[in-house]
């Protein structure tokens, strides 16, 4: 009876180990449950959404859940196969960042139709998207655009030309920070070039050379960009060519740490800052709270704040 005994305390004792040693796949929340939570984010190559993955990461550990990350690459055919792969997986949850405000919903339809719970992240579905996700974690990306308009109506009070570099069209974040500064700016501030750079800091500064070549000095006042990667390629562009004072303001979004600090030497004007970490830390409270079974609320929206030489210090690293 002795020998059996210390045979089950040993027993019990490697299993207490081995559930204490769980990470990874299979990490146990605090409630017994194990949870996967699969995460797909449009592109990883982006600084903002890097830092947001990070921080999610963190708070998943803190959380005791498991994450399982992807990358759809701006790509709708692969963001559709991550989602597939992330399935198979037989993931408790899925949080999604769509990539296109249309395309994506095939992806978002797909988890929906396998009984998978679906969080959305940062960026949003088409106006009017009938998509039956549990929780919308992120920005509202019109208030950007607003924003970028009303500092530029302030800088320019009689009137300028823009150049405007927008994202990705289709992509929420693009739409929606583009509709939020056309209906702000001012009737007497024209856009006088659009170029699309697909959020890229080195289509953004190739875009700007060819712009600054069909408009000579004075014909620009400032430029706008649906996000700071962009926003810093166009600055390059213009120091490059010897036109930072004859432009007066580039504006982003996102308030990046390479933004603040080309704010900090002069090339970038403003930026719109969001809380990237913020939202991927949120993401993750709110879909544990909803596996272990808690009420969540349809939209969780952090705020903006917009950086300008005037308080680029305070957000300085």
């Amino acid at each position: 009876m002795s020998t059996v005994a210390a045979l089950i305390a040993v027993s019990a004792l490697a299993l207490t180990g081995c559930a204490n040693g769980a990470s990874g796949d299979a990490a146990a929340s605090g409630d017994g449950e194990q949870y996967d939570i699969g995460v797909v984010v449009l592109d990883l190559q982006d600084p903002d959404l890097a830092h947001m993955v990070e921080a999610m990461e963190s708070t998943a550990k803190d959380e005791g859940v498991s994450l399982h990350v992807t990358d759809s690459k701006k790509d709708v055919a692969s963001e559709l196969n991550q989602v597939e792969d992330l399935l198979t997986r037989q993931v408790d949850a899925v949080i999604l960042q769509p990539l296109d405000g249309e395309a994506s919903q095939n992806a978002a339809n797909r988890v929906i139709d396998a009984g998978v719970p679906l969080f959305i992240l940062s960026t949003e579905f088409a106006e009017g998207a009938d998509i039956k996700y549990e929780s919308y974690i992120g920005v509202d990306d019109t208030l950007a655009g607003q924003m970028q308009a009303e500092y530029l109506n302030d800088l320019l009070p009689d009137g300028g030309n823009v150049v405007f570099a927008a994202g990705i069209y289709g992509a929420s974040w693009t739409d929606r920070r583009k509709s939020g500064y056309d209906e702000t700016i001012n009737d007497n501030i024209k856009t006088v070039a659009e170029f699309q750079a697909k959020g890229s800091r080195d289509e953004a500064k190739r875009n700007m050379e060819d712009t600054l070549q069909r408009f000579g000095t004075g014909e620009i006042d400032a430029v706008v960009a649906n996000n700071d990667e962009m926003a810093i390629g166009a600055a390059s562009a213009i120091k490059d060519a010897g036109r930072t004072d004859d432009i007066a303001a580039v504006v982003g979004v996102d308030g990046t740490p390479a933004a603040v600090s080309a704010i900090e030497a002069g090339n970038m004007s403003a930026t719109v800052r969001q809380d990237s970490a913020g939202q991927g830390e949120e993401s993750v409270r709110v879909v544990h709270s909803f596996l272990q079974g808690d009420d969540v609320k349809d939209r969780y929206t952090l705020p903006f704040t917009l950086i300008t030489k005037e308080n680029v210090a305070d957000f300085a690293e």
